[in-house]
């Protein structure tokens, strides 16, 4: 597999979750932007293809941890802008439209608002281990935590999302109210 097709695999992937991290679209497009040049450039540290999701998610993570611990600030709580539906890249001859293609399918504007408040150590977890399935050693690996720690940033996150959407939940019929027993 040569390198654009790399990138062309896992960008749909690596979009989304620079998008959830930064939470801006410029933010989100520089992100994702030096991560392909970084592994443009590292290419030859990838040992295997089998490996290529968890390798560009390490370059992606660590870029933006290094980026934010630099400026000494977590990323600016920005709504993605109305015109986000523009088309942002250009992807097998076409142009195409994130927010339709991929946004409207994944997840329901309640459920990214919910994954959107979330601390950013249980986003980071909880986008990688639940929204890119990614596995937990490798998780471990990109963010450099232990088993430990991992385990329990994501219980946390998954806590709070499970009480944010509780009365979404309900709402959409995934949850019945127990019946008042007599």
């Amino acid at each position: 597999m040569d390198f654009k097709e790399l990138i062309e695999k896992h960008l749909d992937s690596l979009w989304f979750t620079a998008l959830r991290l930064a939470k801006n679209r410029e933010d989100a497009e520089d992100l994702v932007q030096e991560t392909s040049l970084k592994a443009y450039e590292n290419i030859d540290s990838l040992r295997s293809e089998n490996k290529a999701k968890a390798w560009l998610f390490k370059i992606l993570t660590n870029t933006f941890i290094n980026k934010y611990r630099k400026n000494k600030s977590l990323p600016e709580e920005v709504d993605v802008e109305p015109d986000f539906l523009d088309p942002l890249f250009y992807k097998n001859g076409h142009y195409f439209d994130m927010e339709k293609d991929m946004f409207s399918c994944v997840m329901d504007e309640d459920v990214k608002n919910a994954v959107d408040s979330l601390p950013i150590e249980f986003r980071t977890v909880v986008l990688l281990v639940d929204i890119e399935e990614l596995s937990y050693k490798d998780v471990e690996g990109i963010l450099k935590i232990s088993s430990g720690t991992l385990a329990s940033r994501l219980y946390r996150g998954r806590r709070l999302l499970r009480d944010a959407l509780y009365e979404y939940a309900k709402r959409e019929g995934f949850l019945k109210e127990k019946a008042n027993e007599v």
